[in-house]
Order: C-alpha cells, then structure tokens, then sequence
C-alpha cells in the first residue's frame, strides 16, 4: 500500500512533464496527418511493407505459437529500449525524449492520413498500455533534464535517476508487457487469418 501511494505522489510530481510531452506528441500528431516529414515516413513505411510481405511467408513454415514469442520479444525489447533511452538520456538536455515524441506522433498522424483514422483503432488495444508508458518514460527523462539545470548544491540527479529508473521497473516495464502480448497477439491473429 505504501509503495502504491509512492508511486502515485512520483506521477502527480510528473504532472507538467506529462503534460507536456502528452501536448508536444498531439501537435506531432497534427502536423504529421497534414503531410509534414512525409517523405521521411513513406520511406519506413514501403520498407516495413516489403518486410511484412517476408512475414507471411513464415506462417506456413512455423507454428503461430512461435511467431507470437518472436513478435513478443521484438515488440517488448523495442519498447522498454525506447523508454529507458527516454530515461537515461534526459539528463544531456532531453533531446532524444523530446525528438522521440515528435518522431512518434508524427509518424501516427502520417498513417491516420495515409490509412484513415480507423489506425487509431488498431492501436487502441494495446496503446492503453503502451502510450502511457512511454509517455511517463519521456517525463522521467525531462525531469531529469531539468534537474541537469539546477545549480550544483540543488542538484539531485542521481537520487532523481534513481526515482525514475524504479519507475521504470516497476510500473513501465510491467505495461509494455502488457502492450506487447496484446500487439503480439493482434499481429500473429492478422497473420493467420486472413
């Protein structure tokens, strides 16, 4: 109990960061589904679609038990990697965690325009999870960003890494679990399927 009442006075402290980093990611969002970066996320995208197209061939040669473990253990170590970065690189001003964010949402409104809004409903199910942990994994970052500005005898960074790096244990890595199952799932279903 008191550990739960900890974590809820750290994440009230995130509050502006979160704030934040939720308003920097829907503006990414907006300028993404106006065409911004295009030529950036076409390219990803033509090259995720030819890997796709190497992905169906795997259905016939391995069991779907096994394809979901591996799209398990690509999703989740892609995430928790992206979030700890958040993490650890905030202290050398917040750049990755603030370009991250820009990168992310731009990249969800480029596919809302190219796809329709209906991507925002295949992300659904396991951005419940997913979104919030990364969005308190940038906040942790930006904290300690802003800790790095702070005058040497204010300055708490390693106490505050620490705060963030047992957020991430406890709370973050637990969510991305969590997305990562759901999203696992969704893909080896789609693959089977149809």
């Amino acid at each position: 109990m008191e550990e739960e009442i900890v974590l809820r006075e750290y994440l009230y402290s995130l509050r502006f960061y979160l704030l934040f980093v939720i308003i920097l990611f829907t503006g990414a969002i907006a300028l993404g589904y106006m065409g911004y970066m295009s030529e950036t996320f076409s390219e990803s995208f033509e090259w995720l679609q030819q890997l796709s197209e190497g992905i169906g061939d795997f259905t016939q040669l391995y069991p779907s038990w096994l394809i979901f473990l591996a799209f398990f253990i690509v999703i989740f170590l892609n995430n928790a990697f992206t979030c700890f970065l958040s993490i650890i690189t905030g202290p050398f001003i917040g750049i990755f965690p603030l370009f991250s964010a820009v990168i992310n949402g731009g990249l969800l409104g480029w596919l809302a325009h190219e796809a329709g809004w209906f991507v925002f409903l295949t992300i659904v199910p396991h951005g419940i999870f997913e979104l919030p942990a990364y969005f308190i994994s940038v906040a942790i970052g930006l904290r300690l960003a802003r800790e790095v500005f702070k005058r040497k005898e204010e300055r708490q960074l390693r106490l505050t890494l620490g705060e963030g790096l047992r957020v991430y244990l406890i709370l973050i890595l637990p969510l991305l679990i969590v997305a990562a199952l759901i999203e696992s799932g969704l893909i080896v279903a789609t693959l089977f399927l149809f």
